[in-house]
């Protein structure tokens, strides 16, 4: 039995998929929805009982479905299908405490935390996604500003080794001044708030924001 997620290149992200099914291609609506069902399944499985995971899983497949033709272009479709399927648990559960109120025993299930599953830092499906547009937009950001791709990029192997965020950071700096020995302590924190400013419009850009969802 093929794995639904060979059908997706290595090299093609799920917005790339996005982009040849909106063009027409049908292939490529089945790629990206058969790569969204294998992500909702695997988080669906962690926050609803097993066997109303697929009913869960299918019911924020059609409402992206119906809605994703419309998504700003330049939301990512992964963080925005999340949050449907997020606003589609939050639905089941509050129609399981419905049907429920009138008794005395709870079921262990409805204390599953209703979380946002597209803010969770410990789902590692998001932190992948997470990662890659972070990885896209420091890319976009070095090609305008060089030393902001460097100090993140030194920030980055920081992060790697461990340790606090001063540790991190002043790890960061030596590994900045050993291309830019002339930097000053001063001028690389200066020019790592501007680098970080920028980089969070990068993102939000990506994101289209959330009062475009």
């Amino acid at each position: 039995m093929t794995d639904p997620r060979s059908l997706e290149s290595p090299a093609e992200s799920l917005d790339e998929i996005r982009v040849r099914a909106l063009a027409g291609d049908p292939r490529a609506e089945t790629e990206l929805f058969a790569q969204l069902r294998v992500r909702f399944l695997s988080l669906a499985k962690r926050r609803v009982q097993p066997d109303h995971a697929e009913d869960v899983v299918q019911e924020a497949l059609g409402v992206v479905l119906r809605k994703y033709r419309d998504l700003d272009p330049d939301r990512g479709i992964l963080v925005w299908s999340l949050t449907v399927l997020r606003n589609v648990i939050g639905n089941h559960y509050q129609a399981r405490r419905r049907d429920t109120e009138q008794t005395t025993q709870v079921d262990d299930w409805h204390a599953v935390p209703e979380a946002s599953l597209a803010d969770d830092p410990a789902d590692p499906l998001l932190a992948e996604e997470t990662a890659r547009r972070l990885e896209a937009a420091i890319a976009e950001l070095a090609r305008t500003s060089p030393r902001c791709g460097l100090i993140f990029g030194k920030l980055l192997a920081s992060l790697e080794v461990g340790g606090g965020p001063r540790e991190v950071s002043s790890r960061a700096l030596a590994m900045v001044q050993q291309e830019q020995p002339d930097l000053a302590r001063n001028s690389f924190y200066v020019a790592l708030h501007r680098c970080r400013a920028q980089l969070r419009a990068l993102l939000a850009r990506a994101d289209g924001k959330a009062a475009h969802a």
